[in-house]
C-alpha cells in the first residue's frame, strides 16, 4: 500500500468558473436625467459596473493562464519505510526523512525538478514503478531480478553498522563468542549478513528496529545490528528499554541504489549529471555529514586499506631493503678501499721498481711523474723532473721527433720513437720510447704514460754486429778479389822484368813504364775500396749523416764489388738512374745490397740467373722505393722464410756468422723501411727491400763513390 508522505510546489483545481459579466440594470442610465444630481449619481453607477467588470475580468484572464500553461514537473520517488537513517517515519509523522531523501532532494533542486515521495514495502514500490505511478526508487536491495529487469544508478555510501547486545560477554568481534547466539536485524534492511551464519549463529529478523530492540530486551535475542545510532538512543530512551547496550561498531559500504524504469535512458542521464554536480559542489557531502557522520580515518581504512596495506608493505619492504643495501655498500666501500689502497701501492711498487725510465706526461710533453729508474739514470731529483717538459731533455737534433711523437701519441692513442735523453752530468742517453694515453684521464688534461728503455748497450752492440758483419762480407769477398790484384800485378812484373833485361828501346821503355802505372793504379784502387769497405763506420745511419742518394747508382756500384764473384751467373739489370732517390747512409745501404747479392750467388749451384730490379711504390700514404733481387737458386723453404732474419740462423753453402740479414734487416728498419723474402718466379729467392722515396737535390746528389 503506497501513502503520500508530503506535497510540494502549488498546482490548484478549479472545479467552477465564475460568470464573466454579472450587470445589474440601473435606472437612470438608458434615460435622460431630469436634473443634475440624478446626473452624477448615474455617473457613479456607471464607473463601479465597469471596474467590477475589470477585475472579473482580470481574475478570468489568470485562470485561463494557469489551465493553458503546463503544470510544473515533479519527480516521483518511492522510497523504502523503516530503513533508517536512508528513509524512515516517526510515530505520527507524515513526512519521510533520511539520507535517501535529502539525496533525492539535492539531485531534484539540481534538475529543477519538484520531488513527490511515496513510501511503503520495496515490492511495492517496485510494482508502482512497473505500473508507471512512480519514476524512480531509492533505497532497494538490488538483486540479480531486478538489475536485469531495470536500469539502476549505484552511490557508494560509507556507514557506521552498530552492534547492541543484552548482556555481557558478548563480543561481535570474536565469532566464537557468538556461537549459538540468537541475533535479531530488521527485515528488509540490506547489507546485514556479516557471515554470522557460517558460525552457527541464529539470525531472526524483526519488522521494525522498535520490535528487534524489544526482542533483546527481553533476551530473545543477544545482538542486534543497526545503522542508526540516533534513532536506538532514541527508542530506549522512550520506552525505557534498560537492558540494550552498545557492543561495537564497523564500517560498511553501502551501495544506495536508483532504479528507473528499462529503456528510460534520459532520466538516468539526468540523474548521473546531478549526481556529478552534487559532488563536485559538495551537496552530496554536506547530506552526509547530516545523516552519516563527517569523514573519519576509518572510511578511508575500509575504502583504500587493501591498497594501503600493500603501499606499507612495498615501503617497509623498500626501507628494509635500502637499510640492507645501504649496510652491504659500506661493506663493499670499505672492502674496496681497502683493496684499491692495496692495488695502488702494488702498482705503485711495481713502477718504481722497474727498471725502465717511467714517464706520465700531459699533451705538451710537461712530466707530471717520474719512477726511481728515470731519476737515477737522468741524475734529476723528483721536483726538477716535474717542472720538465719531454722536449727539453732530448737532444737539439732529436726535438723534432719528439714533437711528432707526442702529436701522434694524443692524436691515435700510441706511439713509439728513438731518441737520445740528456742527463743532468751531459751524458746522451738512447732510449726506445713507447707511449700509450691513459684512459682513465682527466677530462681537461688528458695523460699518457710513457716507458723508456736505454738501449745505449744495444746501440753498441748492434754497431759492432754490424762491423763484424761487415767485415766477414770482406772476408768472403777477399778471394775474389785477390785475383783482381794478382792480374795487374803480374803485369807489373813482367814489364819490370823487361826493363831490368836493357834490350828495349827508349819508346818501349816509356811504354813499359806506363802501363806498370796504370796497373799499380789499378791494383791500389781494389785496394782502397776494400779499405774503404771495411772502415766505413756504422754511425752514419743516424738522421744527422743520411743524404739524398740515387739508389739504382748505389745498387750498380754493389754489382761492382761482388762481379768477381759472378763468373758462371748471368746477371739481368732493371736500375734506370734517376727515377730511384731515397735519404739515408750509402755505406749501410751498401752492406745491405752486397750481402744480399752475396747470398744469392751463393744459393746457386753452377751456372744461374740474377735479376736485380727497382719499382715505385704508390700504395700508402709515403711512396717508397722497392728493390728487388731474385736468384735462380735453391730458395728458402716456407717454414724459414722468417727465420732467416734471426740471428745467427745459416743454411745452405752460407759459412758467416748468420748475422747478414738480421743486421741488413735492422738497417732497412732504421731508414723507414722493410725487407722480407718471396719465393722466386723460376724456383729460386726473391728479396724484396722497400724504403721511403725522397726527391734528388737540386745538385743531383749521388751515391757516396767509396772507390
Amino acid at each position: 500500500m503506497l501513502n503520500s508522505a508530503h506535497q510540494n510546489g502549488k498546482c490548484a483545481e478549479f472545479s467552477t468558473l465564475f460568470s464573466f459579466f454579472n450587470l445589474t440594470r440601473v435606472d437612470g442610465i438608458d434615460g435622460v436625467p431630469t436634473n443634475r444630481n440624478s446626473y452624477n449619481s448615474n455617473r457613479f453607477i456607471l464607473i463601479r459596473v465597469m471596474r467590477r467588470a475589470l477585475y472579473r475580468l482580470g481574475i478570468m484572464t489568470g485562470i485561463l493562464l494557469v489551465l493553458i500553461c503546463p503544470a510544473h514537473s515533479a519527480l516521483r520517488v518511492g522510497m523504502p519505510i523503516a530503513f533508517p537513517p536512508f528513509s524512515y517515519q516517526g510515530e505520527g509523522d507524515d513526512r519521510v526523512r533520511g539520507y535517501s531523501v535529502d539525496v533525492m532532494e539535492t539531485l531534484g533542486g539540481i534538475m529543477d525538478e519538484e520531488t513527490r515521495f511515496l513510501v511503503g514495502e520495496p515490492e511495492d514500490l517496485l510494482t508502482a514503478l512497473a505500473e508507471d505511478r512512480i519514476d524512480m526508487v531509492c533505497g532497494v536491495v538490488l538483486t540479480e531480478s531486478i538489475r536485469q529487469a531495470y536500469d539502476y544508478l549505484e552511490i557508494s555510501v560509507f556507514v557506521k553498522r552498530f552492534f547492541y547486545a543484552n548482556q555481557a560477554g558478548v563480543d561481535p568481534d570474536r565469532r566464537h563468542h557468538l556461537a549459538g547466539k540468537t541475533v535479531v536485524v530488521v527485515r528488509g534492511q540490506p547489507f546485514m549478513d556479516l557471515g554470522l551464519q557460517r558460525e552457527g549463529v541464529n539470525i531472526v529478523q524483526a519488522r521494525d528496529i522498535l520490535e528487534a530492540l524489544r526482542m533483546l530486551d527481553g533476551n530473545q535475542a543477544q545482538l542486534f545490528v543497526g545503522l542508526s545510532e540516533q534513532v536506538v538512543k532514541t527508542l530506549t530512551d522512550e520506552f525505557d528499554l534498560k537492558r540494550v547496550r552498545q557492543a561495537g561498531v564497523t564500517i560498511g559500504q553501502f551501495p544506495l541504489a536508483v532504479i528507473v524504469p528499462k529503456g528510460n535512458t534520459a532520466l538516468l542521464k539526468r540523474l548521473s549529471m546531478g549526481l556529478g554536480m552534487a559532488v563536485s559542489d559538495g551537496s552530496l557531502g554536506r547530506v552526509q555529514e547530516k545523516w552519516l557522520g563527517g569523514w573519519s580515518w576509518a572510511f578511508f581504512w575500509i575504502r583504500y586499506r587493501l591498497y594501503v596495506s600493500i603501499f606499507i608493505g612495498i615501503f617497509a619492504a623498500g626501507i628494509g631493503g635500502i637499510i640492507l643495501w645501504n649496510q652491504t655498500l659500506k661493506r663493499q666501500v670499505v672492502r674496496i678501499t681497502r683493496d684499491l689502497g692495496v692495488s695502488e701501492q702494488r702498482y705503485r711498487d711495481v713502477i718504481e721498481s722497474s727498471p725502465d725510465m717511467v714517464f706520465v706526461i700531459n699533451g705538451s710533453g710537461e712530466i707530471r711523474l717520474a719512477n726511481t729508474s728515470a731519476r737515477r739514470k737522468l741524475s734529476w731529483d723528483e721536483a726538477t723532473l716535474h717542472c720538465t717538459a719531454l722536449p727539453s731533455l732530448a737532444a737539439s737534433a732529436d726535438r723534432t721527433s719528439v714533437d711528432r711523437f707526442l702529436h701522434q701519441l694524443f692524436a691515435d692513442g700510441y706511439a713509439g720513437t728513438e731518441i737520445r735523453l740528456i742527463a743532468s752530468t751531459g751524458v746522451n742517453i738512447n732510449v726506445e720510447m713507447v707511449a700509450a694515453g691513459i684512459q682513465q684521464g682527466s677530462a681537461d688534461e688528458p695523460l699518457a704514460c710513457c716507458f723508456a728503455r736505454d738501449i745505449t748497450r744495444r746501440k753498441r752492440m748492434a754497431v759492432e754486429l754490424i762491423q763484424a758483419e761487415r767485415l766477414a762480407t770482406i772476408g768472403k769477398m777477399a778471394a775474389s778479389v785477390a785475383h783482381e790484384i794478382n792480374n795487374p800485378v803480374g803485369i807489373v812484373l813482367a814489364h819490370t822484368e823487361e826493363l831490368m833485361s836493357g834490350g828495349l828501346s827508349p819508346e818501349e821503355i816509356r811504354n813499359s813504364l806506363d802501363v806498370i802505372r796504370r796497373n799499380a793504379v789499378r791494383a791500389g784502387r781494389i785496394t782502397e775500396t776494400l779499405l774503404a769497405q771495411a772502415s766505413q763506420s756504422p754511425e752514419g745511419t743516424g738522421f744527422a749523416g743520411r743524404m739524398v742518394v740515387d739508389l739504382a747508382e748505389l745498387i750498380e756500384e754493389c754489382i761492382h764489388f761482388v762481379r768477381p764473384r759472378l763468373r758462371r751467373i748471368r746477371l739481368q739489370k732493371g736500375l734506370p738512374t734517376g727515377l730511384f732517390p731515397v735519404q739515408g747512409d750509402a755505406g749501410s745501404l751498401q752492406q745491405v745490397f752486397i750481402n744480399l747479392l752475396l747470398n744469392a750467388a751463393e744459393s746457386i749451384d753452377g751456372e744461374g740467373v740474377i735479376r736485380v730490379w727497382l719499382v715505385n711504390e704508390r700504395t700508402g700514404l709515403v711512396p717508397m722505393v722497392s728493390a728487388v733481387v731474385e736468384d735462380s737458386g735453391i730458395g728458402v723453404p716456407e717454414a724459414d722464410r722468417e727465420r732467416i732474419f734471426e740471428p745467427f740462423f745459416t743454411r745452405g753453402k752460407q759459412r758467416g756468422f748468420g748475422l747478414g740479414l738480421f743486421v741488413a734487416r735492422n738497417i732497412v728498419a732504421r731508414h723507414g723501411g722493410d725487407i722480407r723474402c718471396e719465393p722466386g718466379t723460376s724456383g729460386g729467392t726473391r728479396m724484396i727491400v722497400r724504403i721511403p722515396q725522397r726527391e734528388l737535390e737540386a745538385d743531383g746528389a749521388k751515391a757516396c763513390d767509396n772507390g
